[in-house]
C-alpha cells in the first residue's frame, strides 16, 4: 500500500524556487518533474493572441446569447463560461492544438504518442463561483496490495479517490497520463483568477479535498498574455477568482495518452471544413490516426480513419 507520512509534507515551499516563464527546455522540464507544472514564455505570438482573443470573444458572446451551455460540466456557473470543440470556431485554435512550443513539452510527459483530448476556452468573469481543486486524471485506479479489493475502474467518480494531507509518497504512484497546457490569452494574476496550483502535490498519490475554501496552500500561475501553463495530470489545480471587472481569457489544450478516451469525441465532432485543411498531425491529434489497432474499423492496417471510407456490413457467400 501506500505509504505517506508528516515528515514527507511539501508545503510550504521556497516561493524563490517556484516556476517562473521562461524559453529554457531543461528548466522547463525540470519545473515539470519537481513541480508538476511549468510556464513556457511566449507560447502564442502577438497575432495569435489578437486573433484568438477576436475570435473567442465574438463565439462566446454569440453562444451566451443563444443560451449554449455545458449543462452537465460540474464547473459550470452562470457567470464564467466554457467555450468548448473550438477546433471548429476558428482556424487559429487549430494552431493552438498544434503548437510547437507546447507539444516537446507533452511528448516529454506523456512520450511520442498522444492525443488532443480537449479544446476549449474558459472565461473567468467577476462574481463566478469558487472550484475546488481537483486532478484532471480522476479515473485512474488507486494503487492497491495483491490480496486488497482493487478499485474498479469502472466505478470511478471525481469524488470516490482517496484523499488527504499533502505528503510525498513513500509507495507506487500512478504516472502522468494526461497533460494540460493552458495558454493565456490574457495576462494571469492572482486578482483575475489564474490558474492555482499545488506545487509538488502531482507526488502526493492521493486527490485533493473537495472542500472550499481549499484546505491546502495554492500559488496562482502568473504570466503576461501569450504564456502557457504546463502542468500534468496528477496536479492538484483548480481556476482561481476573479476579482476585477475584465474577463480572464485562457484556451487550454488537454493532451492524454493515446489508449484513453477522449474527452471530446472529435472524430465525430469536428466539421468536414476543419477536416480537410487539416494537418496529418492535427488529424492524429483529433483520433483520427490508429494506434496499435485502437482507433481503428476494420482495416486494422491502416494508419488513418476516414470518415467517409466505406463500411463492411452483413456479408453472405
Amino acid at each position: 500500500m501506500t505509504e505517506r507520512t508528516a515528515t514527507d509534507n511539501f508545503a510550504p515551499w521556497d516561493p524563490a524556487r517556484l516556476p517562473k516563464p521562461t524559453r529554457d527546455g531543461t528548466r522547463l522540464r525540470s519545473d515539470m518533474e519537481e513541480f508538476g507544472y511549468c510556464l513556457i514564455a511566449e507560447a502564442l505570438t502577438a497575432d495569435q493572441i489578437a486573433r484568438a482573443s477576436d475570435r473567442l470573444l465574438e463565439q462566446a458572446e454569440a453562444e451566451r446569447t443563444r443560451g449554449i451551455r455545458t449543462e452537465n460540466a460540474p464547473h459550470v456557473d452562470l457567470v464564467n463560461q466554457w467555450v468548448a470543440m473550438l477546433i471548429n470556431k476558428g482556424a487559429v485554435f487549430a494552431e493552438i492544438a498544434e503548437n510547437p512550443r507546447t507539444l516537446p513539452l507533452v511528448e516529454h510527459m506523456l512520450g511520442r504518442e498522444f492525443l488532443l483530448s480537449v479544446l476549449e476556452a474558459h472565461i473567468v468573469r467577476r462574481g463566478g463561483s469558487a472550484m475546488a481543486l481537483h486532478v484532471d486524471q480522476w479515473w485512474m485506479p488507486h494503487p492497491a496490495a495483491p490480496d486488497a479489493r482493487y478499485p474498479r475502474p469502472g466505478d470511478a467518480t471525481r469524488t470516490g479517490a482517496p484523499t488527504g494531507p499533502l505528503a510525498r509518497t513513500r509507495g507506487p504512484i500512478w504516472p502522468p497520463m494526461v497533460v494540460n497546457c493552458m495558454h493565456m490569452l490574457t495576462d494571469f494574476t492572482e486578482a483575475n483568477g489564474a490558474t492555482r496550483v499545488v506545487p509538488t502535490s502531482h507526488l502526493s498519490g492521493i486527490q485533493p479535498s473537495q472542500a472550499l475554501p481549499h484546505p491546502v496552500p495554492t500559488v496562482p500561475a502568473e504570466g503576461p498574455a501569450g504564456t502557457a501553463v504546463v502542468f500534468e495530470g496528477r496536479m492538484w489545480h483548480s481556476a482561481g477568482l476573479n476579482l476585477t471587472d475584465t474577463p480572464r481569457l485562457g484556451v487550454t489544450g488537454y493532451y492524454a495518452a493515446p489508449m484513453c478516451r477522449q474527452l471530446t469525441n472529435f472524430t465525430v465532432g469536428v466539421t468536414d471544413e476543419v477536416l480537410t485543411r487539416a494537418t496529418p498531425r492535427l488529424k492524429a491529434l483529433l483520433g483520427f490516426k490508429v494506434w496499435s489497432t485502437y482507433g481503428g474499423i476494420d482495416d486494422h492496417a491502416a494508419e488513418y480513419i476516414e470518415r467517409n471510407a466505406p463500411r463492411i456490413g452483413e456479408l453472405r457467400p
